[in-house]
């Protein structure tokens, strides 16, 4: 257990640690106990089409900034490269994330121009030595799921769909009958994607 004094005071309703006196299996509203308690499947979420599971996430995220300190920017870019182009997080998982590790004194930031850049806190430190076999079996599981893909550019293809789709949405050239029939592709496409 994480033994920080605010850590467990702040985080309490929102990360329980404990998983005692909680709702849920194992407590906290995560589920399995600990701010980066994992959902049911495992460290890529086991509902829905969610990539990661936020606990996973977060894990990663700290060791991220354990081995160099990062922007935010810098954090999306080298998840993206460790998926191959075929993930890509969010700004708005990551920037909330980062701010509630620095909330929780994992990291700390200063100010770098018009950005901030995170180093890891010696609680942070702490935190990823208690908890190093997980943070391997999760960069095990990217890389095995990268390597997976890597030798099909399945990045390159998914951003290249979501320009496609965004692009036509954007410029407002289809009709409505356009609209339903694109649809209609992508539930095909996602519909034979899941029976694969």
């Amino acid at each position: 257990m994480f033994n920080h004094p605010n850590f467990n005071d702040r985080c309490r309703g929102e990360w329980s640690m404990s998983g005692q006196n909680e709702g849920g299996r194992g407590g906290g509203r995560h589920g399995r106990g600990g701010p980066f308690g994992r959902h049911r499947g495992g460290p890529f979420g086991g509902r829905g089409p969610r990539m990661f599971d936020p606990g996973a996430l977060r894990l990663v995220v700290l060791g991220l900034i354990a081995e160099e300190p990062r922007h935010g920017y810098d954090i999306i870019k080298a998840l993206e490269a460790k998926f191959q182009g075929a993930y890509s997080p969010s700004p708005g998982a990551i920037y909330p994330m980062l701010q509630m590790l620095e909330e929780a004194d994992l990291v700390v930031s200063v100010a770098n121009g018009n950005k901030k850049l995170y180093s890891i806190t010696e609680a942070g430190q702490a935190y990823l030595d208690e908890n190093a076999a997980e943070l391997a079996k999760i960069n095990g599981q990217i890389e095995e799921n990268s390597t997976q893909v890597s030798g099909v550019a399945l990045g390159d293809e998914v951003k290249a769909l979501n320009f496609a789709v965004f692009s036509r949405l954007r410029s407002g050239s289809l009709t409505a009958g356009q609209a339903e029939k694109a649809r209609e592709i992508l539930k095909k496409a996602r519909r034979d994607l899941e029976d694969l």
